[in-house]
């Protein structure tokens, strides 16, 4: 049974499907290819077999939710345009009972496809449940996010929290404008699909959710490039939906890459931004490239292995910056100060493989909550860095160290004084360079020295 339903387009509809720029113009502003549509056509109801939303039925009205659902794909064609009622959204294998479904909506560069407010309203999302997808290309996404529960966001993808990570959502050319709040936000581990590229997130955000994009660890890796500025904060936000134990946190290699914006690493107080510690003993390495700039929000931390045990660390962090694209960890604070956040704790044995070359840190030294072993006279152990176990080298090269509240290395172990102080620069750092470490025999300099003895 047909369930869409045309009629002659009337002076209302006319207005509501004009907007500032034709709908479906090409990018460079010359003529698309697209034919004038003959619609509008109305949906509604659930979708639970194929359908197609032509360009020529055009624009295509959605007054309330639609899902798509018992295994069926929606597709729309180049040069459509979908115009959606105030709070509502399109849902795809949603409510879970389980569900599945599938979005597929590929324009061309000169063929786009837009979804927009019906009559110029906020309205609320494309909402997508993993085992369901969306394949999105060439389409555009304007004043969305009218939904009070999902942060504003004008794409949201939920996985379904196990490992491994579900590739919900392809994007290909994408643009998410004016979002109320965060342009797209993936949880409960949804991912950007492979080969997702070129996507844009601009003029969204507000107060309460002012990022381009709201993602958890396990989807670093995926982040398409693209362009994420003209926010109203352009940093991509990385909730920490682990918490180290197994199954959690950064488990799978991955690479983070320089796009263009920082990444503010956590949400609330005493989260920790976590590589390795799963209990299967697999070495996850976490690769940053030059240029990334990483934003800890105050009282938060970056976990080398959470958990302190002698035995080799299930992690491994390579980061490679360069003289003219340092990378950089700082303080998410829009006041930043020493003491902002707790710095880098390496919680294993360091593995060999760990590089931090060219990398600035800076406004750490929070309180750990921990005690370190250690000849050195001092009351804490706070530090930019702290070592659980002694490295097979010193490591971090190249580096600089900056208004840090407490030490800049804490060798918090028994054996060998590792010396960080040779390629390395500190500056405003209020407790040691780097403090002592107890000898293997446990018997300290006595009097006990300040810092490291030397």
């Amino acid at each position: 049974m047909k369930r869409s339903l045309s009629w002659f387009l009337s002076p209302a509809l006319l207005v509501a499907c004009t907007s500032s720029s034709p709908p479906n113009e090409a990018p460079d502003g010359g003529a698309g290819e697209c034919a004038v549509p003959t619609g509008p056509t109305r949906h509604a109801g659930d979708i639970v077999s194929n359908e197609v939303w032509t360009a020529a039925g055009s624009p295509h009205l959605v007054e309330d939710d639609i899902s798509v659902r018992e295994g069926a794909t929606l597709t729309i064609e180049p040069c459509a345009t979908v115009l959606i009622a105030a709070a509502k959204r399109i849902e795809v294998a949603y409510p879970f009972t389980p569900n599945t479904g599938h979005l597929v909506a590929e324009g061309s560069p000169t063929r786009r496809i837009r979804f927009s407010g019906l009559g110029g309203a906020r309205w609320g999302s494309v909402y997508v449940a993993a085992p369901g997808t969306a394949r999105l290309a060439y389409v555009d996404f304007e004043d969305g996010g009218g939904d009070t529960f999902e942060h504003g966001a004008t794409l949201v993808s939920l996985g379904d929290d196990e490992s491994p990570s579900d590739p919900v959502l392809f994007v290909d050319h994408v643009t998410v404008r004016r979002s109320r709040g965060t342009g797209i936000w993936l949880q409960r581990r949804s991912i950007f699909a492979p080969g997702s590229t070129e996507l844009t997130v601009t003029e969204s955000g507000d107060d309460e959710a002012p990022y381009p994009l709201e993602i958890s660890e396990q989807a670093i890796h995926s982040l398409p490039a693209g362009h994420y500025t003209g926010n109203r904060r352009d940093e991509i936000l990385v909730r920490t939906e682990g918490d180290g134990t197994a199954g959690s946190g950064i488990t799978s290699d991955t690479t983070m890459r320089d796009l263009g914006v920082p990444y503010h690493l956590g949400d609330s107080e005493g989260d920790y931004f976590t590589v390795g510690g799963g209990a299967d003993g697999k070495v996850v390495t976490l690769t940053i490239e030059p240029g990334v700039v990483m934003k800890f929000e105050p009282k938060t931390g970056f976990m080398i292995q959470l958990f302190s045990t002698e035995e080799p660390a299930t992690a491994i962090v390579r980061a490679l910056g360069t003289a003219e694209k340092p990378i950089i960890f700082t303080s998410a604070s829009p006041t930043p100060a020493p003491g902002d956040w707790r710095g880098l704790w390496f919680g294993g044995i360091p593995q060999a493989a760990n590089v931090l070359d060219h990398v600035r840190i800076e406004y750490a030294g929070y309180d750990c909550a921990c005690s370190r072993v250690t000849c050195s006279d001092i009351e804490d152990s706070d530090a930019a860095v702290i070592f659980s176990w002694q490295p097979p080298s010193a490591f971090i090269t190249n580096t600089v160290f900056k208004d840090i509240a407490g030490h800049a290395v804490m060798e918090g172990w028994d054996g060998s004084l590792v010396d960080f102080r040779p390629t390395n620069t500190f500056e405003g750092v209020a407790g040691c360079i780097q403090t002592m470490p107890r000898p293997p025999t446990m018997t300290c300099p006595d009097p006990a020295p300040s810092c490291d003895g030397l």
